[in-house]
C-alpha cells in the first residue's frame, strides 16, 4: 500500500465525520432559528384596535387582547379598578383579559398591559363612554376637509368653519385601513392609532362620522368613540362573511365570488369583533344600485347585519344606514327625470327595516344630482344620531321624516295619510312652493305626475286630466334624483315612496 493509500484512509472518515458533524450543526441552526422564529410571530402583542387616547365602551365589560408566547401569563391593570386582571396565552398564542363594566367617565385613565419580563404597554388619555362602528363606501368615508377636485372630495358644507370650531376633546376616532384579507384575520394588520378630536385631526375625519359622534356627544354630554372602517368602491358582499353568502342559495348564486366578497369582512370587521360598541351606522349602496332584481340587496344588507351582530356577540346591537341621496347617474348619456331604478334601490333599502332595532336616515333634501359624493353631510351625520338618540338613549326627540302610512280617494283626488307623529307641521323648506314630485296611477297603470298642496298634516294631490278613474296607486319622490322639499316640524324629510 502506497503513503498516499493511507493518507487517504486516515482522512477519509474524518472528512466524512467532519461534513456529518457540519449539516448537524446547520441543521440544528435552522431548527433553532425556525423556533426563534416561531417565538417572534407568537411574541407579545396588544390588539391594534386599542391604544391610547381610545374610549371604550360605557356598561359592557371590556375586553384587552392579543397574542404572546403560550403559557405566557399576561396582565392588565385599569386605573378605574383597584383589581389586577389576567389571562393566559393559549396554544395559538392568543390571549384575551376581561374587565368588568364601568361607568361613562371622562376624566383620562390609563391601562398598563404586562406579559412576564417583557417590555409592559401603557395605554394613556382613556375615556369611557359610547363606541361606535362606521363602515360602508366612499360616502362614509369622505373625510371634513377638502382633498379633491368637484367630482372628489371637495369638503363638507362650511368646511373651513366647521374644522376651526372641532375642539371636542371628548370625541376620539379611529380608522381602520384599507385591508383586503382572504380569509378572516384575528387582529388588524395595518397601523392605526386613536386621535382626540382637533382642528388639526379633525380635517382627516369621516364627515358623517365626526357629525354624528358630535351630536351624541354634545346631547348626551359623554365621550363618544368612533371606529371608522369604511373603504371607497366597495359593495356590501365585500363586507359580508363568506359563510353568511353562502348558506343563502339565492345569495351565494348572485354575489359569491363577486367584487372581492367578504374581503373586507375578513380584514376590517373580524378583527374587531372583541371591542365593545354600542352598535354600528352604515353608508353604503352605490356600488349596488344596479343589483337585479333589487331585492337580493334587501336579503343581502339583512344578512350582513345579522352576520356582523353575531361576529360581535353582544346582543342585537342597533344598525342605522343612510339611504341613498338622490344622483344623476346617467347625466353625460341622456338621462330622463321619469327613470327610476334607483327609487328601486331606496325601496329595496328601506326594507331593510324589517331587520329589528335597525333605522333609516333619509337624505332626499341633501343631495346633489352632479355629485356622487354630496357636501352636505352635516344631517346626514345628525340623523343617523337623531336615531340612536330616541332609540338607544330614550331621548325624547324626532328621528323619523313624514313616513307614508295610507291615501284615500275621491274622484280625481286623493289625500295621502301619514303615520302617526311623523308629518307633524308639515312645511316646505325655507317656505319656498313645494316640489311637485308626486304621481298617480288610474286604472290603465301609468304614472302621471300630479299636483300636491299641504293640507295641516296631510298632503293632497289631484291627478290630471287624461288620467283614467279611480286613482289605483300614488308615488313620491320615486325618481332616481328627485331633490324634494317636504319636511315636518322637526326639518326631517319625507322618505319617498
Amino acid at each position: 500500500m502506497t503513503q498516499r493509500s493511507i493518507w487517504i484512509l486516515i482522512w477519509l472518515p474524518i472528512i466524512i465525520l467532519s461534513g456529518c458533524t457540519k449539516t448537524s450543526i446547520s441543521s440544528r441552526g435552522q431548527v433553532n432559528a425556525a423556533y426563534n422564529n416561531e417565538e417572534a410571530a407568537i411574541s407579545f402583542k396588544v390588539s391594534g384596535v386599542l391604544g391610547s387616547n381610545m374610549v371604550i365602551q360605557r356598561d359592557k365589560p371590556f375586553r384587552v387582547w392579543g397574542t404572546a408566547i403560550t403559557g405566557h401569563l399576561v396582565t392588565v391593570k385599569v386605573s378605574w379598578n383597584a383589581s389586577t386582571f389576567s389571562a393566559t396565552a393559549d396554544a395559538a398564542g392568543d390571549w384575551i383579559v376581561t374587565i368588568p363594566s364601568a361607568s361613562a367617565n371622562a376624566t383620562p385613565q390609563d391601562i398598563v398591559i404586562k406579559d412576564n419580563d417583557a417590555t409592559p404597554v401603557t395605554l394613556n388619555n382613556i375615556l369611557i363612554g359610547e363606541v361606535w362602528v362606521c363602515s360602508g363606501q366612499s360616502n362614509m368615508y369622505m373625510p371634513v376637509d377638502s382633498v379633491g377636485p368637484w367630482f372628489g372630495y371637495e369638503g363638507v358644507v362650511n368646511y373651513q368653519q366647521e374644522i376651526a370650531a372641532a375642539n371636542y376633546p371628548l370625541i376620539r376616532l379611529i380608522e381602520i385601513k384599507q385591508d383586503y384579507k382572504i380569509n378572516p384575520v384575528k387582529n388588524i394588520s395595518k397601523a392605526a392609532t386613536w386621535s382626540v378630536c382637533t382642528p388639526i385631526t379633525v380635517k382627516k375625519y369621516s364627515a358623517v362620522a365626526y357629525f354624528f359622534g358630535r351630536k351624541l356627544m354634545t346631547d348626551l354630554n359623554i365621550p363618544v368613540g368612533l371606529v371608522v372602517s369604511s373603504v371607497g368602491g366597495t359593495s356590501c358582499e365585500a363586507w359580508t362573511e363568506k359563510g353568511t353568502i353562502q348558506s343563502d342559495p339565492i345569495l351565494n348564486a348572485y354575489y359569491f365570488g363577486k367584487n372581492n366578497a367578504s374581503q373586507l369582512f375578513n380584514g376590517m370587521i373580524y378583527p374587531l369583533r372583541n371591542l365593545a360598541i354600542k352598535g354600528f351606522t352604515w353608508y353604503q349602496g352605490e356600488n349596488n344600485r344596479h343589483d337585479s332584481p333589487s331585492v337580493n340587496y334587501t336579503r343581502l344588507n339583512s344578512a350582513m347585519i345579522n352576520n356582523w351582530r353575531s361576529t360581535f356577540n353582544q346582543g342585537n346591537l342597533p344598525f342605522y344606514f343612510v339611504q341613498m341621496t338622490p344622483y344623476d347617474e346617467n347625466f353625460f348619456y341622456g338621462s330622463k327625470p321619469s327613470d327610476n331604478d334607483y327609487a328601486f334601490f331606496r325601496e329595496a333599502q328601506e326594507q331593510v327595516r324589517a331587520v329589528t332595532k335597525t333605522g333609516m336616515a333619509v337624505t332626499m333634501d341633501v343631495g346633489d344630482i352632479f355629485r356622487i359624493h354630496p357636501k352636505n353631510k352635516k344631517p346626514v351625520g345628525e340623523r343617523l344620531a337623531l336615531l340612536a338618540l330616541k332609540n338607544d338613549y330614550n331621548l325624547p326627540v324626532q328621528c323619523n321624516g313624514p313616513k307614508y302610512l295610507s291615501f284615500t280617494k275621491v274622484k280625481f283626488k286623493a289625500t295621502i295619510n301619514f303615520e302617526a307623529g311623523t308629518a307633524n307641521g308639515l312645511n316646505t323648506i325655507d317656505n319656498l312652493p313645494l316640489n311637485q314630485y308626486f304621481f298617480a296611477a288610474g286604472t290603465d297603470h301609468v304614472f302621471r305626475r300630479c299636483n300636491a298642496v299641504i293640507s295641516i298634516d296631510k298632503i293632497i294631490v289631484t291627478a290630471p286630466g287624461g288620467t283614467p278613474l279611480p286613482i289605483q296607486a300614488i308615488r313620491y319622490a320615486f325618481t332616481n334624483y328627485p331633490m324634494t322639499n317636504l319636511q315636518n316640524s322637526s326639518g326631517l324629510p319625507m322618505e319617498p315612496f
